[in-house]
């Protein structure tokens, strides 16, 4: 970083260095990409605040500019929370679909309705997941349709209806949920991704 952004005096260079190593130990935790982005953006945004700053001595105007970013829990900390989120997300975590869904809910009503339909889904292919799993069991768990041609999930076996596929309703629910819940992720995923560039413009 030196190179990129040249310091003449040695106690400004101090000021700098310091700020450096704070600000990578408190983004430690992002992979190595995110870490290099963010601590590049910020550190361009300081040197160029610090050029234009009134102060007459150089370590003075870095000071100031420092003070003109805030506390590092404010503009730091969310953004670090959003990209570990992000990337357990892509990971499949459970925990992060369920934080990235309260995220995008909170984002207007447009979002809320998003929020709903995927929300929707995700609970259809776990419960889907359950059943399959149950009918080894249960025989009677599954999905069926009845005379009046509507079909329902259900937990035990429904007279005058038909079972849907019932020798092979466990691996082919197991491979469409585990498929479905796939699906469902690239979307949040996707919709994340807009969110962090909307954040960013």
């Amino acid at each position: 970083m030196k190179q990129e952004f040249p310091i003449t005096s040695n106690v400004a260079q101090k000021v700098w260095d310091n700020f450096e190593r704070d600000l990578l130990h408190r983004l430690k935790s992002l992979p190595e990409p995110d870490r290099t982005e963010i601590s590049l953006e910020i550190l361009s945004h300081l040197f160029y605040s610090a050029q234009n700053d009134p102060a007459l001595s150089e370590e003075e105007r870095y000071l100031n500019a420092i003070e003109r970013l805030g506390s590092p829990d404010k503009y730091l900390k969310p953004l670090v929370d959003d990209i570990l989120l992000y990337n357990s997300l892509d990971k499949g975590n459970p925990v992060a679909v369920v934080g990235s869904l309260q995220k995008l809910a909170s984002r207007g009503l447009l979002h809320i309705l998003g929020t709903f339909i995927l929300g929707f889904g995700y609970f259809t292919v776990i419960m889907l997941f359950i059943m399959a799993v149950l009918h080894m069991v249960d025989p009677g768990v599954g999905v069926w349709t009845h005379q009046d041609g509507n079909i329902s999930f259900s937990f035990s076996a429904q007279p005058d209806s038909v079972q849907w596929i019932p020798a092979y309703f466990t691996p082919v629910g197991i491979a469409i949920s585990c498929a479905g819940y796939w699906f469902l992720n690239r979307v949040l995923r996707m919709f994340v991704s807009l969110n962090r560039a909307d954040k960013k413009s």
